[in-house]
């Protein structure tokens, strides 16, 4: 009798715990949202036709659907929001841990805006000792031609801000990676 009511505590309490884990998820996912979309100087933002949109989808953005388009996006300095019809996609720029590393792009037709974010993480292992761990994660954004100015526009701000803040870089970069003579990550 005792054993059943002691795994539906157990039960309770997990689905309890996953729920407050999932709602702070999404609470935070929803708030970096409307900060892109309410923030009044975006870096950039452009529609894309639904041709370009399933061109996108194709060449790069694997996550999205092709029949969903027209697309719109919008780039702030903390993240990139994708909204289509049906759907929406959020990619983290700068939030605290993450930061842009790298940003480029070629200014030519098919050539896509490239961020890297990188993010350390620091854990405890089971005796005691401070693990750091790093991650990076790369983006490539295809931009429509005639918004070439924009994807300027947002590498110009973090290439500045890379070299107003190369703290921020080396705290990111493990000691054992190399790292070229001017501090600029490469893609």
């Amino acid at each position: 009798m005792f054993y059943p009511l002691l795994v539906l505590i157990v039960a309770l309490v997990v689905l309890v715990l996953a729920g407050g884990y999932l709602y702070r998820r999404r609470q935070h996912r929803s708030k970096a949202i409307a900060d892109i979309l309410f923030d009044v100087n975006p870096l950039a933002v452009w529609t894309y036709s639904p041709e370009e949109w399933r061109r996108a989808v194709d060449e790069e953005l694997s996550w999205g659907r092709a029949d969903d388009g027209p697309a719109q996006i919008r780039m702030s300095r903390i993240g990139v929001y994708f909204k289509t019809r049906s759907h929406e996609h959020l990619l983290p720029l700068q939030d605290g841990t993450r930061v842009v590393t790298f940003a480029g792009y070629g200014g030519n037709e098919g050539s896509p805006l490239k961020l890297r974010t990188r993010w350390r993480v620091t854990t405890v292992d089971q005796h005691g000792r401070e693990q750091i761990h790093y991650y990076k994660e790369d983006y490539r954004i295809p931009v429509p031609l005639r918004e070439q100015e924009a994807a300027r526009n947002v590498v110009d701000y973090f290439t500045k801000w890379l070299d107003d803040n190369m703290r921020f870089y080396t705290m990111v970069v493990p000691e054992d990676e190399p790292i070229s003579l001017f501090g600029k990550d490469s893609f």
